[in-house]
């Protein structure tokens, strides 16, 4: 079953990016967080998809005053090719349904090593052709500027993390890409360990024509966090609909996400 198929492999994945040390929070670099996503999405002109997504977040301390946080996004699909408004594959293959992994995408930004309320970072994004399907990759190289907010009050989270990347190198016979990826949050504690979760994956495709460059979900969900003996088990389940999009992409979404919080021991001085 192709339900089993993509829980086994982001399974996989997940060990894979804990074990190569790819995780910890921006907030705190004593903690690695690592958050996955399963996406199913209906409504699609060829067809509903699954998509999972490994999201593993690292924090480097470089000075007193700065920090450099790396955001890495691996992505697996069990999906018909030709889904228009696709992160980081806006001008996808058309094909039958397939299985394997995405593009790869990783931004790098500075940060000010601080704990204030209001966070900010700039940096690049860099898109790596390492689909294992034409259908489920842009085949392109890609990279473009990253930035990135966060903003939090009382038992409300806002954030903002964005970039825009054009291709650069690849193959020769794809389309060329020019596509904004953003992804925002709005969290709202609302106590006993439950919390509200809105974080939809706005896209553009600056290539298409008038009409289809947006894809827009609205909607949310609800979470709860699960204690344990070094943080929090945050568990979530979220419902979109694409209130804009371009001609045959998914008319909605469901969202189940996992994040899976590692304490660092304490460093001797």
């Amino acid at each position: 079953m192709t339900w089993w198929r993509s829980v086994s492999l982001i399974a996989g994945l997940l060990l894979a990016s804990w074990i190569s040390d790819a995780g910890a929070a921006d907030d705190d670099p004593r903690i690695w967080v690592l958050p996955f996503e399963i996406d199913a999405d209906f409504g699609a002109a060829n067809g509903d998809a699954i998509l999972g997504r490994v999201l593993p977040v690292n924090t480097i301390v470089i000075t007193d005053r700065w920090k450099l946080v790396n955001v890495a996004l691996v992505t697996v699909a069990d999906a018909p090719g030709g889904r228009p408004g696709q992160p980081g594959n806006p001008d996808p293959v058309p094909g039958p349904k397939a299985f394997g992994l995405a593009d790869f995408t990783d931004a790098l930004l500075i940060s000010p090593n601080n704990r204030n309320r209001f966070q900010w970072g700039v940096g690049f994004a860099l898109g790596v052709p390492t689909a294992t399907d034409p259908s489920l990759g842009s085949g392109k190289w890609q990279a473009g500027p990253a930035f990135r907010l966060s903003y939090l009050t009382g038992p409300w989270r806002f954030g903002l993390l964005a970039t825009n990347r054009w291709s650069f190198a690849g193959d020769s016979d794809r389309a060329d890409t020019n596509q904004l990826l953003a992804r925002g949050l709005v969290r709202r504690e609302l106590g006993e360990r439950w919390f509200f979760i809105s974080a939809p994956i706005i896209t553009a495709n600056w290539n298409a024509p008038s009409g289809q460059k947006w894809l827009v979900p609205l909607g949310g969900g609800f979470g709860r966090s699960f204690p344990t003996r070094s943080a929090s088990v945050n568990v979530s389940l979220q419902a979109y609909a694409n209130v804009i999009k371009p001609d045959g992409a998914p008319d909605s979404v469901v969202r189940l996400g996992v994040t899976f919080p590692f304490r660092l021991p304490e460093r001797r001085r």
